[in-house]
């Protein structure tokens, strides 16, 4: 009778599983291509963007020419679910999840493509790099649980992928070193793990290698992304003071300080210009105007710092691109204090609040420790999934401010933590009565 009862409800599973992701399609497909400013850099495989995605649709519109828009979203919705299920087979595997509470986290998981984000209609990267790193997070818990080193190969792999399709993801490597050296130590497999461990210290260097042979193939320039340093120079800028000129003695960084600094007081976009009433709200005003502060006027002010030059449109941005790089540390040092209290006001704001990092942090601080006496697998998932968090989440305070469409990926894992927690109990309740 157990049996049977088991086999009802896989099935009752299977079907009300296909059913969540049918009618979500249905959604998805009925409300068709959805476009973003960014959408149309994609599609005319412009300058500075990452290569995986631009080529992703580059091949939709060499198939289908101007027919392309529903193949594509069907295509992407495709793999946000393949992405989802790849995941969530091997959670309810590993944790034994009762059918509900697997139907309710996929329910969660799935929620990206009918609200806010509207994954697999939306023309953004963030369609295909969604269900990629559910794909990693699969590997690298299975990687962590085993602690077997098989994996780390196809992890690199993956990981590749994601940063070639958003450079966000390089936050990930010091998190999948960090796991890779768990497992060789808890193995003690010495000198056979040496060449996993070098594979995933080079990760930066292969993809930027792969970044600067697709621009010079695509534009003739073997260069990384150029928007690195002008996003990574906007909140210096934001702090910065008039007499932060005097920094700089070269005529070039002086004159480019003086136009984007008097730009910006004109405009009252300074952190120098607010009252006392915006100063304790200091990180709202500079989310609400980072497009004016770094999109209008360090980058595209920029460009025509070179206009006379006549440079092409490529070789302004690399100018720019290098003369930002050489500017941000002095910038930095010298307005250090307001600078990283706005770091870290960007940071809390990437979690929604305070409280909810500091649920976060106590949450991992649970996870080590239980992984320290026990080492089971939800400790292991716990800190796992937080340390990836934190990560992406600290990589993106740094150079931009915390949208939700660079940090959303995590939204599923805190009910994922309490939906595992119920489930322990349940089956420690079940195994105590039998």
């Amino acid at each position: 009778m157990e049996f049977l009862k088991k086999i009802k409800n896989l099935r009752l599973y299977n079907y009300a599983k296909l059913v969540i992701y049918l009618a979500v399609g249905v959604i998805v497909i009925s409300r068709g291509a959805i476009y973003y400013p960014d959408s149309y850099t994609f599609l005319d495989m412009a300058f500075n963007h990452s290569p995986i995605y631009c080529l992703f649709l580059k091949a939709f519109v060499w198939i289908f020419n101007s027919n392309f828009e529903i193949p594509l979203v069907i295509t992407q919705y495709i793999i946000i679910i393949l992405g989802i299920d790849f995941l969530l087979r091997y959670l309810k595997s590993l944790f034994k999840i009762h059918f509900i509470g697997a139907l309710i986290l996929q329910l969660i998981m799935i929620a990206p493509c009918i609200y806010l984000h509207f994954l697999g209609s939306a023309i953004l990267s963030e369609a295909i790099t969604y269900p990629i790193f559910l794909v990693f997070f699969r590997y690298a818990l299975k990687m962590f649980v085993t602690t077997d080193l098989k994996c780390a190969y196809r992890l690199s792999f993956i990981l590749i992928i994601l940063i070639l399709t958003r450079g966000q993801f390089l936050a990930f490597v010091p998190v999948l070193l960090l796991i890779a050296l768990y497992v060789v130590f808890k193995d003690k497999k010495g000198l056979k793990s040496i060449p996993v461990l070098i594979v995933i210290v080079v990760l930066p260097l292969i993809t930027s290698l792969s970044e600067r042979v697709y621009n010079k193939i695509v534009f003739g320039y073997f260069v990384n992304n150029t928007m690195n340093y002008v996003h990574l120079i906007t909140s210096p800028f934001f702090v910065s003071n008039e007499a932060d000129a005097d920094l700089f003695k070269d005529p070039e960084e002086q004159q480019y300080f003086k136009t984007i600094y008097s730009s910006l007081k004109n405009s009252k976009l300074l952190r120098n210009q607010l009252d006392d009433k915006l100063l304790k709200h200091d990180y709202q005003f500079y989310h609400q105007n980072f497009s004016n502060i770094c999109n209008k006027r360090i980058y595209k002010l920029g460009l025509g710092f070179y206009e006379n030059e006549k440079l092409s449109f490529e070789e302004q941005n690399i100018k720019l691109n290098n003369l930002c790089s050489k500017m941000l540390f002095p910038l930095i040092k010298n307005n250090f204090q307001d600078w990283f209290k706005l770091f870290l006001k960007n940071l809390v704001n990437s979690f929604v609040s305070a409280k909810q990092m500091l649920l976060f942090l106590i949450l991992l601080f649970y996870g080590i420790i239980f992984l320290y006496k026990n080492k089971d697998s939800l400790s292991k998932f716990i800190v796992l999934g937080i340390l990836l968090m934190f990560a992406n989440n600290v990589l993106i305070a740094i150079p931009m401010h915390s949208v939700k469409r660079y940090v959303f990926y995590f939204d599923w894992l805190i009910f994922a933590i309490v939906i595992l927690f119920i489930n322990e109990i349940l089956n420690l309740k079940l195994s105590n009565e039998n």
